[in-house]
C-alpha cells in the first residue's frame, strides 16, 4: 500500500514539474512576442482611427458636393494628404524609424495635394466645357497612344519637315521601296492603324460623308477639319444650286447615344449660317423667314452619325426639322488628294496628298478642272501628280 501511494506521489510530482516548466517556457515566450503584440494593437487602433477619418472625410465631401468644384478640389485634396499623413506619422514612430523616408513622404505630400487640387478643377472644368461645347469631347485621348494633331505656328524646328511615311514603314523598307510602293504600304498601315486618335476618327468619318455628299453632286465644304475650333459645330457645309445642307458627323461607339444637346447645337449653328449668310444678304431675320427655308428644304440641318440617338433626340430632330441618319458605318473612300497649284505665271503643279501630310487638311479638292480623290499613290502619280514635298502638320 505504502509502495503505491509512493508510485502516485511522484507521477503527481512529475506532473507538477511539468506544469511548472511549461508555464515557464509559455511565460518566456509571452515575454519574447509581447512586444510585437503591442505593436500589433498600435497598428490596430490606428487603422480603425484611419478608417474612421476616411470615412468622415467621404461623408463630409458627399454632404457638401452642392458647395461648388473649388471646396470638392479641396476636400478631395485633403483626403489624399490625410492618407499620406498616416503613412508618415507611421514612418516616424514605428519600432524603428524612418526619418528620412518619413519628411519625403511629406514633401511629396504637399506636393500630390496640390497636384490632386489642380487636376480636380481642371476636370469640372473640362466637364463644364464639355456641356457648353458638345463637340470638344471627340478631341480628347482617351489613353497615350492616341496621336493629337497640334499645329505650333512659328518657325519650322529642325526635324519638323521629316516624312511621316516614316511612322508607318521600317528603316529598310523606306530606303529599298520605289516611291509609289514605299507610300501605298504606308498609306495602307495608315488605315489599318486601331490607335487612330478621335480626332483622325472623325476627320475620316467627315471625309467620308462629304464624299457620299459629293456622289450626289453636291460642292463641299469641310468647315470641321478645316476651322476646327471654329466650326461652330457644323462639320460640312455641301451646296448645290440654291441648296445648302448644314451637316453635323458623329462617329461614335455603339454603345453610344446621341443626346439632344447635339440636337440643338446643329439647329443653332444652322439658324447662325441662316442669319449671316441668308437673312443678313436678303435683309429677312425673322423667324418665320427662317422656318420657310427649312420647310421647303432649301437649308437642311442634317445630322449623321455611326450610332442611334436617344429617344429625346429624335424627339426634338423632327420638331426642330433635323434630318437624322444614323447608324451609318465609315465605309471606304478615297483618301489621296490630287490638288493643283497655280502659281502667278500661270505656271500649273500637280501635287498629291497623304493623310498624315502637313497641308492635307487645308487642301481644298474639286475648285480646279483635273482635281480630284485618289484610291491609291498609282492612280494619282499615274494621272501627273507628285507627292507634296512638305510632310509634317
Amino acid at each position: 500500500m505504502e509502495l503505491i501511494l509512493a508510485i502516485v506521489g511522484l507521477f503527481i510530482l512529475f506532473g507538477i514539474i511539468s506544469w511548472i516548466r511549461d508555464a515557464f517556457a509559455d511565460a518566456k515566450l509571452y515575454r519574447k512576442l509581447k512586444p510585437e503584440l503591442d505593436a500589433l494593437n498600435i497598428e490596430k487602433e490606428k487603422f480603425a482611427k484611419e478608417k474612421k477619418a476616411t470615412h468622415e472625410h467621404i461623408e463630409k465631401i458627399t454632404r457638401q458636393r452642392s458647395m461648388g468644384f473649388p471646396w470638392l478640389a479641396e476636400a478631395y485634396a485633403d483626403y489624399f494628404a490625410l492618407r499620406d499623413g498616416k503613412l508618415a506619422d507611421y514612418l516616424t514612430h514605428k519600432r524603428h524609424p524612418a526619418y528620412t523616408a518619413a519628411e519625403a513622404v511629406r514633401e511629396i505630400k504637399k506636393e500630390k495635394r496640390e497636384l490632386l487640387k489642380q487636376n480636380k478643377v481642371i476636370l469640372y472644368k473640362l466637364h463644364y466645357l464639355e456641356k457648353l461645347f458638345p463637340w470638344i469631347s471627340e478631341l480628347i485621348a482617351e489613353n497615350e497612344n492616341e496621336e493629337i494633331p497640334v499645329r505650333v505656328d512659328g518657325e519650322a524646328e529642325e526635324g519638323e519637315n521629316e516624312d511621316r511615311v516614316k511612322d508607318y514603314l521600317t528603316p529598310e523598307e523606306y530606303r529599298s521601296l520605289p516611291s509609289v510602293e514605299r507610300n501605298q504600304r504606308a498609306l495602307d498601315r495608315y488605315l489599318k492603324n486601331r490607335n487612330k486618335s478621335k480626332w483622325a476618327i472623325g476627320r475620316d468619318y467627315e471625309m467620308y460623308v462629304g464624299y457620299l455628299f459629293s456622289q450626289k453632286g453636291y460642292n463641299i465644304h469641310y468647315k470641321g477639319i478645316i476651322d476646327g475650333f471654329e466650326d461652330l459645330g457644323r462639320d460640312i457645309i455641301a451646296t448645290k444650286g440654291g441648296d445648302v445642307c448644314i451637316v453635323q458627323c458623329k462617329h461614335w461607339a455603339q454603345y453610344k447615344e446621341i443626346h439632344e444637346k447635339h440636337v440643338f447645337q446643329l439647329f443653332g449653328t444652322t439658324m447662325e449660317y441662316w442669319i449671316r449668310y441668308f437673312g443678313g444678304a436678303r435683309n429677312q431675320k425673322s423667324f418665320e423667314a427662317f422656318s420657310k427655308l427649312l420647310n421647303e428644304q432649301h437649308l437642311r440641318p442634317i445630322f449623321f452619325t455611326s450610332t442611334s440617338l436617344s429617344q429625346k433626340a429624335k424627339e426634338m430632330a423632327q420638331a426642330l426639322s433635323v434630318e437624322v441618319i444614323e447608324n451609318k458605318p465609315l465605309g471606304e473612300f478615297p483618301r489621296i488628294k490630287c490638288n493643283i497649284n497655280v502659281d502667278e505665271t500661270g505656271r500649273k503643279t500637280k501635287i498629291y496628298h497623304l493623310p498624315m501630310d502637313q497641308q492635307y487638311d487645308r487642301t481644298i479638292v474639286g475648285d480646279k478642272e483635273g482635281e480630284f480623290y485618289a484610291f491609291t499613290v498609282k492612280e494619282a502619280e499615274d494621272a501627273g501628280f507628285r507627292r507634296a514635298f512638305k510632310h509634317r502638320f
